[in-house]
């Protein structure tokens, strides 16, 4: 028996167009019997962890594809997977040759290729060569019997109610608000296809179901295997010398360390000398059951590059400064032992399963000037290609999504607007309390534990429904709570990988040109990406100009 699936979901990681939270449109469909779902984000990928693990959550078969306005295209089985990554990765580079690299995938089989009725009226400009009404012929000859034309006008928002916050994303795209849209001309508005929006609320999960569509949509599901994307630890090579092994040089840099780091204290005293000795047992241990040795050598390669240019490199934050081979190779400069630092913060082996590794997590700290250089050299020593940075998100939270509503909703001036927002407090301020309070939304916090804060504006009355002036945009904005609404460079994460980094996960170009990988920070580890925390420390070009100056 045929079943409906939605195929055409925008995520809210298609910025400021699609809305559907990943765990919302799993839970959904969940709710609505739906037994597969596809992400089908615009022209990016980088929803796909989290979809698919949502999904994986509620008993969902995912189905992963990308839309590239003109025509979307869906794996079928795991290579295809990673078939479609390289596309996507391709198209969003420079000097992409589309209809050689459609060819391609549609010659292997691995891919489905959908012409949905209602996508983007106008052609992307890497496909504009080709006639509007030509289009589904020319791609459908190239997939053949993997080739679908389907009508559905795309799921943009998980219920009905969410319809009016969509279009405050949408015209927060547009760089507009409620009473100018009027003023927009026809032509920008045909640009962004975003006036059927307006025109419709019926852009939510199962709005327009069609009978007719049902088997084909079923042909290209039941054709979709249902496969894991996650994977183990894929760590680089690191080339030790005098071909030794990566466990027998940890070993030789620990015992340099032993001889130039320890106090004679340490090493007369038979009983302080047993400890350092069962420490470094112990880690060592743990490190070669866990097959970690080419991580740390790694980070310590790069600190030692960086103080070997005579740039300053943090001495050890967080849980890391509780490793004592952290200590003994040169990663960090603080003695655990001698201030009672745990190794177990730092690396908890309990997390470890037959199928998955966990990594550990060492914060770097350089000076922002050299920041550049010291990525340079980790390209330098595993190639171009297996170095990026990381992307991130930018969410709107309390403060943000409730500026966002009045601003759309155009309801307030600025300077009201900043009066309002001040009441709501920031979000890490009071993490803890709302997470005991179990509630999800930092508006309805404040509303229910500052209410005299907030009463002249909007207030719970006894009914525990929203009442005031500015009731309606205080709704709004507790649904945008969460919403992407923009995206950028990590500040600190590197990924560095033993294959060609845009044929495993997808990359894109930042706004200065470099290479980025479009999965966020914490969904890299599942995907078997090593990440590693560079940051840029202003504190440390300052104690370099005191040193330069003082010298």
């Amino acid at each position: 028996m045929s079943e409906y699936t939605p195929l055409n979901v925008k995520t809210d990681y298609s910025i400021q167009k699609g809305f559907c939270q990943c765990d919302k449109i799993a839970e959904g469909c969940k709710e609505k019997g739906y037994k597969a779902c596809a992400i089908n984000d615009i022209e990016n990928m980088s929803g796909v962890p989290t979809f698919h693990k949502a999904c994986k959550d509620n008993g969902i078969k995912p189905i992963i594809g990308c839309d590239f306005n003109s025509f979307s295209l869906f794996a079928k089985n795991k290579r295809g997977y990673f078939e479609l990554i390289q596309f996507t990765s391709g198209y969003n580079s420079e000097n992409f040759k589309l209809m050689e690299s459609l060819k391609a995938v549609a010659s292997k089989g691995n891919i489905a290729c959908v012409v949905f009725s209602d996508s983007e009226p106008e052609l992307h400009n890497k496909a504009r060569k080709i006639p509007k009404d030509n289009l589904s012929s020319v791609i459908s000859k190239m997939f053949k019997n993997n080739f679908y034309e389907i009508i559905d006008t795309g799921t943009y928002y998980v219920d009905e109610s969410l319809a009016e916050a969509h279009r405050v994303m949408v015209l927060s795209g547009m760089k507009t608000n409620f009473k100018k849209m009027r003023s927009i001309n026809k032509e920008r508005w045909e640009e962004s296809n975003n006036q059927r929006f307006f025109d419709s609320s019926n852009f939510y999960l199962g709005a327009n179901v069609l009978e007719s569509q049902i088997e084909q949509i079923s042909k290209l599901v039941n054709s979709c295997d249902e496969y894991e994307i996650t994977a183990k630890p894929m760590l680089p090579e690191f080339k030790c010398p005098n071909e030794m092994s990566q466990d027998d040089y940890l070993k030789q840099l620990c015992r340099e360390g032993w001889a130039s780091k320890l106090t004679r204290d340490v090493l007369h005293n038979e009983k302080i000398k047993q400890v350092y000795l069962d420490r470094v047992q112990l880690e060592m241990d743990v490190i070669f059951n866990a097959r970690l040795s080419g991580y740390f050598l790694i980070v310590q390669d790069i600190v030692r590059y960086v103080r070997e240019r005579g740039w300053i490199v943090g001495p050890g934050r967080g849980s890391a400064a509780g490793s004592l081979v952290s200590y003994l190779i040169g990663i960090t400069s603080v003695d655990p032992i001698e201030h009672d630092l745990l190794f177990e913060r730092f690396y908890n082996e309990g997390r470890n399963t037959e199928d998955n590794v966990s990594l550990p997590d060492i914060d770097l700290d350089v000076p922002p000037s050299h920041r550049d250089e010291v990525i340079d050299y980790t390209k330098g020593l595993f190639g171009e290609d297996k170095v990026a940075q990381v992307i991130t998100f930018g969410r709107l939270q309390g403060k943000s999504a409730l500026k966002e509503s009045l601003r759309v909703c155009g309801s307030v001036g600025f300077s009201e607007m900043n009066e309002i927002t001040d009441q709501i407090p920031e979000t890490q301020e009071i993490s803890d309390k709302i997470s005991a309070s179990g509630e999800n939304s930092v508006i309805m916090w404040a509303l229910k534990n500052n209410p005299d804060d907030l009463k002249s504006w909007c207030f719970i009355n006894s009914d525990d429904e929203l009442q005031g002036s500015l009731s309606h945009e205080f709704d709004l904005a507790i649904k945008l709570e969460g919403a992407i609404k923009s995206k950028s460079t990590h500040a600190c994460g590197v990924v560095i990988s033993k294959n060609k980094l845009s044929d495993i996960c997808p990359v894109i170009d930042n706004k200065s040109g470099d290479p980025v990988v479009a999965f966020e920070m914490q969904d890299l580890e599942s995907q078997g990406h090593v990440k590693f925390d560079i940051l840029g420390l202003n504190v440390l070009t300052k104690i370099m100009e005191i040193c330069n100056e003082s010298n």
